[in-house]
């Protein structure tokens, strides 16, 4: 049986989800959660049983991509699935970007939910054929994004992380929290399309971040 946690704050639609999971005879869910901190608090422990979570991405507090992104550097073999009423390219992008496996919009559910999950519970990656049209589209005409996209402070944060500092280090030179530093980390992250440090850590040599080093 294939193992799945729903992430949803909407009741109607993690009960239709579950119906048409538990209806294939190949499906358990193993457990609900209404927002991003709920759900971090429960697939992180570990007891959790789940081979794959399904996450909205319009979530209370956390949204659905800094969720993924957090539950990925905490159990990385945990396959992500993204069921969002967001269907454009960019949403896909993000998501998989931050740790995700699979993107499917809402309007999709009754034909592809189940392709999906099979797809993932092999350690394959699913995106409907549209929409991975769109993303090579959208890949394609979109601009390598540059620095002013982000603020000062988040500027200052990816700088750091280029430059191999930790967390700790970041805090103390720019007189910050730790926690404070990790969320401007997500937020550049988000804003790039980036996940790793490593990717971060190209993206900053590339537009020249380091420059004058």
């Amino acid at each position: 049986m294939i193992r799945v946690f729903l992430v949803d704050d909407h009741p109607v639609v993690r009960a239709g989800v579950r119906y048409i999971l538990e209806r294939s005879g190949e499906v358990t869910v193993v457990g609900e959660a209404i927002s991003g901190e709920e759900a971090l608090d429960k697939l992180t422990k570990a007891d959790s049983e789940a081979d794959i979570a399904i996450l909205d991405l319009s979530l209370p507090g956390i949204d659905g991509i800094a969720c993924a992104r957090r539950l990925k550097e905490v159990r990385p073999n945990l396959k992500l699935l993204a069921l969002s009423m967001h269907e454009e390219a960019e949403y896909a992008e993000r998501f998989l970007a931050a740790g995700g496996s699979g993107y499917l919009g809402k309007s999709s559910i009754e034909y592809e939910l189940m392709d999906a999950v099979k797809a993932l519970a092999r350690g394959e990656h699913y995106v409907p054929q549209d929409l991975l049209y769109a993303m090579i589209q959208h890949r394609q005409e979109k601009p390598e994004p540059t620095p002013e996209v982000l603020t000062e402070r988040e500027r200052s944060v990816v700088r750091g992380i280029a430059m191999g500092m930790t967390y700790k280090q970041i805090a103390a030179d720019l007189e910050l929290s730790e926690k404070t530093v990790a969320t401007y980390r997500e937020r550049a992250a988000s804003k790039l399309g980036l996940s790793s440090r490593a990717a971060l850590t190209r993206w900053a040599l590339e537009v020249g971040l380091l420059d004058g080093d």
